[in-house]
Formats: C-alpha cells, sequence, structure tokens
C-alpha cells in the first residue's frame, strides 16, 4: 500500500500566519487597541531570585515558580545572593525569596541588607521557614519582609506571591 505524499506547501504555523484584521461594523463596541511599550514589559517573564541553603528546597521553590512562569535564578547562600546583587550581575529581579535560617548569614540579614540599600530597597523579599515561630514572623515583616511563608512551600502559595513581584 504507498503512503500518501506529503503537502509541500508548510502550513502556517499561528506564531507566522498572517493575521487580518476585521472592519469595524457599525454599532460594535468592540475596540482594537495596538500593544505599547508598557504592556510589552508587563508581558516578559518575572525574574524570581530563590536563596536556600538546601538543595532540595531550592529545587522545590525552582521547580514550583517556574511551572508558574516565571524565570528563577537559584543560589545557596544570601552571602552569594547578596554579592551578585551588588556586583549588578542580577540587575532584572522582581522579588527575592529567601529561606530565613542559613549558615554564614540569615535569610533575615540579607532582608536587612537588602532593605538598607539604596539600590535594592524597592526589590520584593519574601521570607521562608520550616518554624512557625510568631516573634521571627513579626520581626521579619517589621523589617520590611513582604510576605513570609512557611515550607514546605506549595503551589497555591505562588498566587499569593503574584501581587508582590514589581
Amino acid at each position: 500500500m504507498a503512503a500518501a505524499a506529503p503537502s509541500l506547501a508548510p502550513s502556517p504555523s499561528p506564531a507566522t500566519a498572517p493575521t487580518t484584521a476585521a472592519s469595524p461594523k457599525a454599532g460594535d463596541r468592540s475596540k482594537v487597541v495596538p500593544l505599547t511599550a508598557a504592556d510589552e514589559v508587563e508581558l516578559e517573564e518575572k525574574h524570581v531570585l530563590a536563596v536556600d541553603d538546601s538543595s532540595v528546597d531550592r529545587a522545590v521553590i525552582a521547580k514550583i515558580l517556574r511551572s508558574s512562569k516565571y524565570r528563577v535564578t537559584t543560589v545557596d547562600s544570601a552571602t552569594r545572593a547578596l554579592e551578585l546583587l551588588a556586583l549588578g550581575l542580577l540587575p532584572d529581579v522582581n522579588m527575592i525569596i529567601t529561606d530565613y535560617w542559613m549558615p554564614g548569614m540569615t535569610g533575615y540579614e540579607l532582608l536587612k541588607h537588602v532593605k538598607e540599600s539604596s539600590k535594592l530597597k524597592e526589590i520584593p523579599v519574601v521570607i521562608m521557614s520550616s518554624e512557625n515561630v510568631p516573634n521571627r514572623i513579626t520581626r521579619c515583616l517589621e523589617e520590611g519582609a513582604d510576605g513570609f511563608l512557611l515550607k514546605p512551600v506549595r503551589p497555591s502559595d505562588v498566587s499569593r506571591l503574584c501581587s508582590r513581584i514589581r
């Protein structure tokens, strides 16, 4: 049995298919509004810096954020995160999500450094911890944290983060 010959003309993909705009009809209330540069910024992928000394927790938070269409950079220490930010190697970070308790520099200390920096203070910082310690949570929020998540972080937590990303 002979196979059908393949079509020689490629079918246009939705991205390359020509589009035509219909002329508005009398009484048509719909309106075509062109995209502006500001609209394009909103369409860009948001960048989150995830900081945790646990490779498992870094992988979990990165997977959750990436599945929600965020671009994620992970680092294993608050010291490394601060170095990258201070050197301008991560100029487009829209939010920092950090573990509270890490060796060397804690997430709380990272929060304080970020909020004291004229270049970084506008970046929202969310603290994560596996310990539900009310005075720790209060202290972080008073210092300028934009949120506090209890581990394990769940996909439902990401929707709460969306409103904090600048």
